[in-house]
């Protein structure tokens, strides 16, 4: 019978890679030679056994992993399920070094490339990325199928002697473990003793205590326990001195943040008077389509500008600028379509109600991420335009207006 070392230098004789005029070659139309290494070394066991299980009725089943191993060498020489089942899965668990191959241009590259992935012990990837393409050198090919083959028996020979030296510690660790049961036992007699000793020790003191006389006893306990009466006593005095500071820390702390909340609370109600006042001036100039003056300024002549009944959809938003937004649109020959992304309207015809919206604005301060993820998946999916504004103003919807007429969506909006 033929030794598995002598086989595999058998299946390792130089051949020539089948031409073809694809840039990469099927592991069936790589000569035969090369598909031990390239099982053996680029597919681990528990890969194969996956195979195995896919493609159970070529290889079959009880195989040992030497008669795994074999049975898939001999298969994936032609065209069939097993062949195919390894080539899918050697193409995408070397991807990376397959799309780093397929850019070098010479042979000089080539060979540089697998020397580098030798020295760093990447050997698998590289090793069939540069199989499978069919611009590699006979010579490339034959030198890697050498050096894969050498390593194979380096490893072989590193494996008996790591198989050899645990054999070796493995003596050496039930010896440990026959000594270490016998100090355990020495030391446990010892011990034993040491606890003998230890007990008539104490009842030889507890016979010298029994004839001290009881009045001495209380009266040493007595002032054992004044004692510590007075330490738990000096205890609770320093711990209530700390409470009261805390607690007159506390309520200075409290009056602090309720004038710092006062402000805030009056600075907040100015804010909003402020800004309602100016969404409510930005809506009567929009409305009347006049451009607005300022850094904010949409810059375009709304009076000419026609949403020639587009739908607009819109989700989230407050409801007490809707309908502002809704005014505007129609001012503009559009239709709003509103949704508030789940609150009250039903999260799931969130994406239902967009069906007929030819383009989608998505106030992020006032929906749900949730509610945004979904629509913006829901547009990409249908090819809508999707606009996300900063806010729910009226300001940040006509500047998003204006965005989506510069970006010319599919000429969704026509300007005359």
């Amino acid at each position: 019978m033929q030794s598995i070392g002598s086989s595999m230098c058998d299946q390792c004789k130089p051949m020539m890679p089948t031409p073809s005029n694809k840039a990469r070659l099927k592991l069936w139309e790589i000569p035969r030679q090369y598909h031990c290494p390239v099982v053996g070394t680029c597919l681990s066991m528990a890969e194969l056994r996956k195979v195995q299980n896919n493609c159970r009725r070529e290889i079959g089943a009880g195989l040992s992993d030497y008669q795994l191993h074999a049975g898939i060498v001999s298969l994936v020489g032609q065209n069939g399920a097993t062949s195919r089942r390894v080539h899918k899965l050697l193409e995408r668990k070397y991807q990376r070094w397959i799309k780093h191959y397929s850019k070098l241009d010479s042979d000089q590259q080539q060979q540089a490339f697998w020397d580098q992935s030798r020295r760093s012990g990447e050997i698998a990837g590289p090793f069939w990325a540069l199989l499978s393409h069919h611009s590699t050198s006979q010579i490339l090919a034959d030198r890697a199928l050498g050096e894969v083959h050498m390593l194979s028996h380096l490893q072989g020979a590193s494996n008996r002697a790591d198989l050899q030296y645990t054999a070796r510690l493995e003596k050496q660790l039930i010896e440990l473990q026959q000594n270490l049961e016998k100090i355990q036992l020495d030391h446990a007699a010892k011990l034993n003793r040491k606890e003998d000793l230890l007990a008539a020790q104490q009842r030889a003191l507890d016979s010298m205590r029994a004839l001290i006389q009881p009045a001495q006893q209380q009266d040493q306990q007595l002032w054992e326990q004044l004692s510590e009466s007075r330490k738990q006593a000096r205890t609770l005095s320093r711990r209530f001195e700390w409470m009261e500071q805390q607690l007159v820390q506390r309520d200075l702390r409290l009056t602090e943040l309720e004038h710092g909340q006062q402000g805030l609370l009056e600075q907040l109600d100015e804010t909003r008077h402020e800004r309602d006042t100016l969404e409510r001036a930005l809506e009567q100039l929009l409305i009347q389509r006049q451009p607005v003056d300022g850094p904010n300024s949409m810059e375009w002549d709304s009076a000419e500008f026609d949403l020639q009944g587009k739908r607009l959809g819109y989700i989230g938003g407050r409801a007490t600028v809707t309908p502002r937004l809704r005014t505007f649109v129609e001012s503009l020959n559009g239709e709003l379509i509103c949704h508030d992304g789940g609150k009250e309207d039903s999260r799931a015809g969130l994406c239902y109600g967009l069906a007929n919206a030819d383009l989608v604005f998505c106030p992020i301060d006032c929906v749900s991420h949730d509610a945004c993820l979904r629509v913006k998946r829901f547009c990409k999916q249908h090819n809508k335009p999707f606009i996300p504004l900063r806010s729910a103003s009226l300001s940040a919807f006509s500047h998003g207006l204006k965005i989506a007429n510069d970006s010319h969506f599919d000429n969704i909006f026509q300007v005359e």
